[in-house]
């Protein structure tokens, strides 16, 4: 309900801004601010006085008709725009992560950042590359491939947290089991991206319908023992990054 009412301000808000709403009712405003402002009278004032009406009418009409009228087709333009907008601020925020990699100096996180970037993108041309194969097994695998692909952005994230952590460590017996952590944390991500690399070959490599789905069908369950192995290693590290032990070390470290 709150979506809509929004929708609906967004809706008025975008016509009342139309040159064909907006002009008129400048003009009629103009006219009725000139009749007061400088006193006019005789013709002069019955002139304003009609300018004002006519403007203002026109105004208040053009905005009715495209209210109802065109009300569809502004809410279709409105959500596209904000869908646009989403996936750009989305693409800047990856980007900026991306750049941000580039910190730890380790080669293969940024590596694995852009393999993954790009196999996502492989995988969401799956249903062009392969049009013959099962569609909703093939979407089932897309939609995998995108969690598997959110959830190492998520581990990349949290390696840089503890490199972070790490480098504001002194002594090499604090920095130890946090680098440990991250270490395995990294090698989770690119064995990851290898299996989805394997996973993208093999839906590639199947020629025929008769042998796919079950094909499909093995995939699509290789993928999701990868996801449910991923969030298990993402908790684990949550529970060090959250549970005191990172902020325990950096208290002990920061004292001494």
């Amino acid at each position: 309900m709150s979506d809509n009412k929004n929708m609906a301000k967004r809706v008025m808000v975008d016509i009342l801004g139309s040159p064909l709403v907006l002009m008129p009712f400048m003009v009629g405003s103009a006219a009725f601010a000139s009749f007061f402002a400088l006193g006019l009278k005789g013709s002069a004032a019955v002139g304003a006085v009609l300018i004002g009406l006519a403007g203002t009418l026109a105004s208040a009409g053009t905005f009715i008709t495209k209210f109802i009228l065109g009300k569809d087709d502004r809410v279709k333009q409105l959500v596209e725009a904000s869908r646009s907008k989403a996936k750009l601020d989305k693409r800047k925020a990856l980007e900026h992560f991306h750049h941000r990699l580039t910190m730890d100096g380790d080669e293969r996180t940024e590596t694995a950042m852009q393999d993954l970037r790009s196999l996502r993108q492989a995988f969401r041309q799956l249903d062009k590359i392969a049009p013959d194969l099962n569609r909703a097994m093939i979407e089932d695998i897309q939609q995998r491939s995108e969690e598997l692909f959110q959830q190492c952005v998520s581990s990349l994230e949290k390696t840089l947290q503890l490199w972070k952590t790490a480098e504001s460590l002194a002594s090499e017996t604090a920095r130890k089991p946090i680098l440990e952590q991250r270490e395995k944390l990294v090698g989770d991500v690119v064995q990851t991206v290898e299996h989805m690399s394997r996973t993208l070959a093999s839906v590639q490599g199947i020629t025929s319908r008769s042998d796919g789905d079950a094909r499909l069908q093995r995939l699509r369950g290789e993928l999701d023992q990868s996801l449910e192995v991923a969030k298990k290693v993402e908790q684990r590290v949550d529970s060090l990054l959250t549970g005191g032990r990172v902020q325990n070390l950096s208290g002990i470290n920061n004292h001494k």
